[in-house]
C-alpha cells in the first residue's frame, strides 16, 4: 500500500470509529427516504432551506456551466443558495457571483494532496455549521471527497448529495479508494445518465436506492436554430462547403483524433469538408501535428476556448462527438437543441440521448472508415441533414430542457430537507 493510500485508510478509519461511537450512544439514525425523481417535472418547487453547492473548480467547463444554470434558475424558490469552490474562483465562479450568489473558496491547489483535502474538509465542516446549511451537493471528484468528509465532521449534519457525472473518472487506485470510502457518507448520489448510475452500482457496490438519475439539460432558447452565415464568414468558411464541428476538451477521452482521421479519408474520397474543433487541452499539439502529417492542416481549424457557442453551432452543418467515454455530454445536447444533425459514438449515456438514424447517427469512435462514410453520406443528402436536425431539436425540446434539470433538483432538495427535519 502506497503512503497516500495508507494515510487514506488511517484517516477514514479514525472517522469511522468516532462516528460509530456517536451512533452507539445516540442510537442508529434512520436513512432519509429517497424521493422518486419525475421524468419531466413541469412546476417549480418552493421550499425554505439553505443549500450549498461544492465544486472542485469554477473554470469554464461542462459541469461548471450546469452549476451556473442551476443556481441562476433556482433563485426565488425559497432556497438560500451559495457556492463554494475548492480552488480559487474561475470565470464561471465570477459569473455566479455577478448573478448575486455568494461564492467562497477553500483556496486549495489544483493538485492538493489527501492531507490538504482533509484540512479543507475541516474548514468546510465549520462553514456548514456556521452558515446553518441544510443540504450540500457536491460536483466533481475532489469536491465529492471533501464534501463527504466535511458533512461527517459537521455538527449540523446536513443532507449530503454527491454527483457522478462521468464514467470511470478515477484513473488511479488512491482516488478510487477515496471515492469508495467517502461515498458511503452521502445520503444520495445523483448520476447524469443510466449508464453512469449502472457503473456506480457495479463498481462501488452502492445500494440501488441511494442512486438516482437526473439528466443534464440545456437552455433550448439560447441554443436554437439560427442563421450562421456571419460566423461562417468570420471563420473564413465558404457557404458551399460541408462544415463538421466538435466541441470539447482536446484530450484523448474525447477521441478527436478519430474525427481528424475521418476528415482525411473523406477528403480523399472527394468530399469538400472543413472540420472545426472548439476547445483546448493537452492533446491540441498532437492533433495539429496529426492534421499536418495527413496533409489536411488547412482543412482542420482549431478555434481554442470560445464562449460564443450558439453562434458557432449555427455555422456548422454537422456536429461530431467521437468520444471514447462520456457520461452525458453537454455539447451534444447543445448541438441537438441548435437543430444540428449529429454523428456520435455510442458510449456511456449517448445512446440514451440519440435515437440512432432518427435524431442522429451512431458510429463507433475508432472506426474512421465508418465516420468517413457518415460524413460522405450527409454531405450528399441535405434533406437527410435537415430531417436529423429537426428531429434532434424536437428531442431536445421534449427531454433535454434545462428547466427539467433544475426542477428535478429543486424537488429532490425539498423532499430531502423535509425528511431530515421530520
Amino acid at each position: 500500500m502506497t503512503p497516500p493510500e495508507l494515510a487514506l485508510e488511517q484517516g477514514m478509519a479514525k472517522i469511522d470509529k468516532r462516528n460509530a461511537r456517536k451512533k452507539a450512544a445516540a442510537g442508529q439514525p434512520t436513512m432519509p427516504t429517497v424521493p422518486t425523481i419525475p421524468e419531466s417535472p413541469t412546476a417549480p418547487v418552493e421550499v425554505v432551506g439553505r443549500v450549498l453547492f461544492l465544486i472542485t473548480t469554477t473554470d469554464f467547463g461542462g459541469t461548471e456551466s450546469i452549476l451556473l444554470e442551476l443556481v441562476k434558475r433556482m433563485r426565488g424558490r425559497g432556497l438560500e443558495l451559495e457556492v463554494c469552490s475548492l480552488c480559487a474562483p474561475g470565470q464561471i465562479g465570477r459569473e455566479i457571483e455577478a448573478a448575486g450568489i455568494r461564492v467562497t473558496t477553500l483556496d486549495m491547489a489544483a493538485d492538493a494532496s489527501f492531507s490538504e483535502l482533509v484540512k479543507g474538509a475541516w474548514r468546510l465542516a465549520r462553514m456548514l455549521d456556521d452558515r446553518k446549511i441544510d443540504l450540500a451537493q457536491t460536483f466533481l471528484y475532489r469536491a465529492n471527497v471533501v464534501g463527504a468528509i466535511a458533512a461527517k465532521l459537521s455538527k449540523r449534519k446536513p443532507v449530503l448529495i454527491s454527483s457522478q457525472r462521468s464514467l470511470n473518472p478515477r484513473g488511479f487506485r488512491t482516488a478510487a479508494r477515496a471515492v469508495r470510502w467517502t461515498r458511503r457518507f452521502s445520503d444520495l448520489v445523483v448520476a447524469v445518465s443510466d449508464a453512469v448510475r449502472d457503473e456506480v452500482l457495479t463498481t462501488e457496490k452502492t445500494r440501488g436506492d441511494k442512486v438516482v438519475v437526473i439528466r443534464n439539460g440545456v437552455d433550448t432558447d439560447l441554443f436554437a436554430p439560427r442563421d450562421g452565415s456571419a460566423m461562417r464568414a468570420a471563420l473564413g468558411l465558404r457557404d458551399d462547403v460541408l462544415v463538421v464541428g466538435g466541441v470539447g476538451r482536446l484530450a484523448p477521452v474525447k477521441g478527436f483524433e478519430h474525427l481528424v482521421n475521418a476528415t482525411a479519408l473523406a477528403i480523399e474520397r472527394g468530399v469538400d469538408v472543413e472540420t472545426v474543433l472548439v476547445g483546448d487541452g493537452p492533446q491540441r499539439a498532437e492533433l495539429e501535428a496529426l492534421a499536418d502529417t495527413l496533409g489536411i492542416a488547412e482543412h482542420v481549424h482549431f478555434l481554442g476556448m470560445r464562449r460564443d457557442l450558439p453562434e458557432l453551432y449555427a455555422a456548422l452543418d454537422v456536429f461530431a462527438l467521437p468520444s471514447v467515454q462520456e457520461g452525458s455530454p453537454n455539447a451534444l445536447m447543445e448541438a441537438m437543441a441548435s437543430g444540428l444533425p449529429v454523428i456520435a459514438s455510442p458510449v456511456g449515456g449517448v445512446p440514451e440521448i440519440i435515437d440512432d438514424r432518427h435524431s442522429g447517427i451512431l458510429v463507433e469512435a475508432a472506426d474512421a472508415e465508418r465516420w468517413a462514410d457518415a460524413i460522405e453520406r450527409l454531405d450528399g443528402a441535405p434533406r437527410l441533414r435537415a430531417d436529423l436536425g429537426r428531429n434532434a431539436r424536437e428531442a431536445a425540446l421534449e427531454s433535454l430542457d434545462i428547466e427539467m434539470t433544475v426542477n428535478s433538483h429543486a424537488e429532490l432538495y425539498a423532499n430531502m430537507i423535509r425528511d431530515r427535519r421530520s
